[in-house]
């Protein structure tokens, strides 16, 4: 056979998602959607705590009473509203600075998982942070690319 015809008939590397080839604009694009799906991420957890702290009348960490558990509350509806925005932004913007503060934002929310609960989620904890970091590629090579001049 051929060796093109090799390269096309190719198995698929299963874990190519978790670190795609920010080369292509397809592995910009898979990267870039991965950074927004950690962002996401952040979303859907803090709504969890949430619909925790409602059904509960506590929070995760303690117990919280009258206006400390309304501060706590408007703080996750903030931080929802925020982490669904910069997924937004990114995922449509292809954004470096919200790539970047992302990634922040997922080493912090780590680093607090692994203090608060060490060991406990640190498999999803650890992919999250994996996304948020191919979100950072994808967003820096999405913008290298645009620079590049059109060559005729």
């Amino acid at each position: 056979m051929d060796n093109a015809d090799n390269k096309s008939q190719a198995k698929p590397n299963p874990l190519r998602g978790l670190w795609p080839d920010v080369t292509t604009e397809k592995g910009q694009s898979e990267a870039i959607k991965a950074g927004a799906v950690a962002l996401a991420y952040i979303a859907v957890s803090y709504a969890i705590v949430i619909g925790v702290m409602l059904s509960n009348g506590r929070d995760l960490m303690g117990v919280l009473d009258g206006a400390d558990f309304a501060i706590a509350l408007g703080l996750n509806v903030v931080a929802i509203v925020v982490a669904s925005t910069m997924a937004w932004l990114l995922y449509k913007r292809q954004n470096l600075i919200i790539a970047c503060i992302g990634l922040a934002w997922i080493v912090l929310e780590v680093g607090m998982k692994l203090a608060s609960a060490p060991g406990r989620g640190i498999v999803i904890a650890i992919l999250a942070l994996l996304f948020s970091i191919n979100g950072v590629r994808g967003a820096l090579a999405a913008k290298k690319a645009s620079q590049v001049p059109a060559q005729a």
